[in-house]
């Protein structure tokens, strides 16, 4: 017999859809699935939709693990919200990499006979019964949390980037991220940096950015402010970007923010 832990924070999968859809029964999805070998511990630190994770529910959420006697089950499944899953995936795949998680969410509440949400936790069940490490999201299919790019507009995930290395004794601190992605005619007059601890810029595809960053890097220099260009690519080899330095290649953008608040 196998035992495992789930953890529900919230998101469609704990949620019904009446004139609105919204939170019901953060283990609801139990009430959908039966297994003969398998058993089911519970926990809820805390119970939002995802669009309202913060820092400070991370950090309960990392408490709430810190708890768990992995020893004592094949693994931890933790019910989430799929619009902040990947950076909650990131998160924790820098902290409990060495352990058996996967994180589960669902498109539709689970009323809805075309939700996904049945099939992902089964899929999550199948994987940490199977003993396989490390920490994973479950969403159609599965992902390595740690290289997983948030859904689009046609709510498909997708991977990218490669897995970096553990970071040694991770902490969660409050910083003040301001994330920039480029567009066409970007204005960096229009951020503002007053109390912000850190820049991640995202580049173009082809890792590439526009050339007006230039002046808004000195700006941040001046500050002394932390900026960092984010690409999966493991190279920036177009002319207009030779100039550019502290690129963390190989990444995700929810992986570098998961990263900058974990280390100091």
């Amino acid at each position: 017999m196998k035992k495992i832990l789930v953890v529900g924070t919230g998101g469609t999968i704990a949620c019904v859809k009446e004139d609105s859809i919204h939170l019901e029964n953060p283990f609801k999805i139990l009430d959908y699935t039966e297994y003969k070998n398998v058993t089911f511990d519970c926990a809820s630190p805390f119970s939002v939709l995802s669009e309202n994770i913060s820092v400070d529910l991370w950090q309960k959420l990392i408490d709430c693990l810190n708890d768990v006697d992995f020893d004592s089950y094949a693994g931890v499944i933790i019910l989430h919200g799929s619009d902040t899953l990947a950076y909650t995936g990131a998160l924790l795949g820098n902290i409990f990499y060495d352990k058996s998680i996967v994180l589960v969410a669902a498109d539709k509440p689970l009323e809805d006979k075309t939700s996904n949400g049945i099939a992902n936790f089964e899929r999550a069940v199948e994987f940490i019964c199977d003993g396989v490490c490390g920490v994973y999201i479950s969403y159609d299919r599965l992902y390595r949390a740690v290289r997983t790019v948030s859904a689009g507009e046609t709510d498909e995930f997708f991977t990218a980037g490669k897995p970096s290395e553990p970071i040694k004794n991770p902490v969660l601190n409050k910083k003040n991220i301001l994330v920039i992605k480029p567009y066409v005619g970007i204005n960096y007059d229009n951020y503002n940096l007053d109390k912000v601890d850190l820049v991640l810029h995202t580049m173009y595809h082809s890792a590439t950015a526009p050339e007006n960053v230039a002046a808004f890097i000195s700006k941040c220099r001046e500050r002394n402010i932390p900026f960092y260009f984010v690409t999966p690519k493991s190279s920036a080899d177009y002319e207009s970007a030779a100039g550019f330095e502290n690129i963390i290649f190989n990444s995700t953008l929810e992986n570098a923010f998961a990263r900058s608040l974990l280390t100091k």
